[in-house]
């Protein structure tokens, strides 16, 4: 049999639970952002090409879905999820300075990925985090 997923912590800290809550919420909403900006680039006709097309619409689908999956999981306290968030934050990051350096910049844009990843990142990093995740490694 396979061993059971590991678990950031157990539903005893409130704040802890709060901020895992938070963080599930802000990464869900980050998921509807990268579904609505695929739908908004289909709308506008940004894409040209199909074969294009599909790429964009399956690597877009993929990364909403994974995000989506990490914020239901990361709720529960799922060890992945934090690490998966984690990356994705970073990535995030850095998508933010290229829309506010990079050809066509939106500073909007921009601002809005930066706030966001760095606001998820000190949740994710947070004493409470941190100690429950360093508590469920000391079990193994």
């Amino acid at each position: 049999m396979s061993p059971q997923p590991t678990k950031i912590h157990e539903p005893k800290d409130a704040s802890l639970q709060r901020i895992l809550n938070l963080s599930s919420v802000l990464l869900a909403i980050e998921a509807l952002g990268i579904l609505a900006f695929l739908v908004w680039g289909l709308a506008l006709g940004q894409f040209r090409l199909f074969s294009a097309d599909l790429t964009l619409i399956a690597l877009f689908l993929m990364a909403a879905v994974w995000i989506g999956f990490a914020a239901w999981k990361i709720r529960s306290g799922a060890r992945w999820a934090r690490s998966s968030a984690i990356f994705w934050q970073a990535a995030q990051l850095l998508l933010a300075y290229d829309s506010v350096t990079g050809r066509g910049a939106n500073w909007f844009i921009g601002g809005a990925l930066a706030v966001s990843g760095v606001l998820v990142l000190a949740l994710l990093l947070s004493k409470p985090v941190n100690a429950a995740a360093r508590e469920d490694a000391g079990e193994r």
